[in-house]
């Protein structure tokens, strides 16, 4: 008899619980069995699931990654080569007498636009509508973006700007906003590329899989002079972190050269695909499997030797955008 009676216990207890759940429109009326199923249903439906996630602490900026010397990398796009044999600074990025080449085997000449004030055919912006959200990086407050100095970044926001300076010559730093994470998504970075010169580089890092360890991710770069690549860092690899060019640097026409020259950078991930564009245009495509989603944010880095200072004008996304 004892086994009977302690599942009864048990069983009552939720049952009561159910029901004080599941308060029918009718108190006079018990729930039927078809609508107790259905509102379970409508319960199960409206959970959330947990997520480490919820708290954002302060964004720290990490060392850049070491590439790996003679990578080959295969897309459904193109196939990208790198550099042989480079010379690597400990800690950082490829060395400026090693940076950009133009590869003209791997994949076809980037287009060359004709400069105009209307938004070309090809920018997502024309299909895309309103962005699901917008900062004019005005202040830190819209996005809550983290500012002041560590070892390698100062960020202020000042003259209607987030002015972001890389602080060391060997290394690249990037800040994330407290903005939610992204699946498939379209970002969209407008850059004054400030008292720049040669490599002196900024650009956009998205797919950040954790947000309070952002030491992963992809990163589309644009260089002073008129480069830009996409590349794939994880440092989580020992010793020293793994880079690996996805798009390995090419020249464009499509990107305003030079010192006080605006420009507007867009990465476009829909599932496995990567679309870079720059001022509307399309650059390159490939696809990578290493990163479904996860947190953005943008970085800066030194190609001259000295402190460089990006000016960050507005920042926008289309989350779930239609290509």
């Amino acid at each position: 008899m004892k086994r009977r009676i302690i599942p009864m216990l048990v069983l009552i207890p939720l049952f009561l619980m159910s029901c004080s759940l599941f308060t029918n429109t009718s108190p006079t009326q018990p729930l039927t069995d078809a609508e107790m199923a259905t509102r379970v249903a409508e319960l199960l439906a409206t959970m959330t699931t947990p997520t480490a996630e919820i708290i954002f602490p302060p964004t720290p900026t990490q060392k850049p990654p070491t590439l790996a010397p003679t990578a080959t990398i295969h897309t459904t796009q193109v196939i990208v080569t790198q550099a042989p044999t480079p010379t690597i600074q400990a800690g950082g990025l490829l060395p400026t007498a090693n940076v950009p080449t133009v590869d003209t085997t791997s994949a076809p000449a980037d287009p060359t636009p004709t400069p105009t004030a209307t938004a070309p055919a090809s920018d997502p912006v024309n299909k895309l509508g309103s962005p699901s959200s917008a900062d004019p990086m005005d202040s830190a407050a819209k996005w809550a973006w983290p500012t002041g100095s560590d070892a390698f970044l100062n960020v202020e926001f000042k003259d209607g700007f987030m002015k972001m300076t890389n602080l060391s010559p060997d290394a690249a730093g990037w800040r994330l906003p407290l903005v939610s994470q992204q699946l498939d998504t379209y970002i969209e970075l407008t850059v004054n590329s400030g008292a720049c010169s040669g490599k002196d580089s900024y650009g956009i890092i998205f797919r950040v899989p954790v947000f309070k360890e952002p030491d992963q991710g992809y990163l589309y770069q644009v260089t002073c002079d008129g480069y830009y690549r996409l590349w794939k860092w994880d440092g989580k690899v020992k010793p020293n972190g793994l880079a690996v060019s996805l798009i390995n640097w090419k020249q464009s026409a499509a990107i305003n050269v030079g010192a006080n020259q605006t420009n507007r950078l867009g990465a476009m991930v829909v599932d496995e695909k990567i679309t870079l564009y720059m001022n509307g245009v399309q650059l390159g495509q490939v696809t990578d499997t290493a990163y479904a989603a996860g947190f953005f944010g943008a970085f800066v880095r030194s190609g001259s030797g000295v402190n460089y200072t990006a000016n960050f004008d507005a920042m926008k996304f289309w989350e779930n955008p239609i290509q």
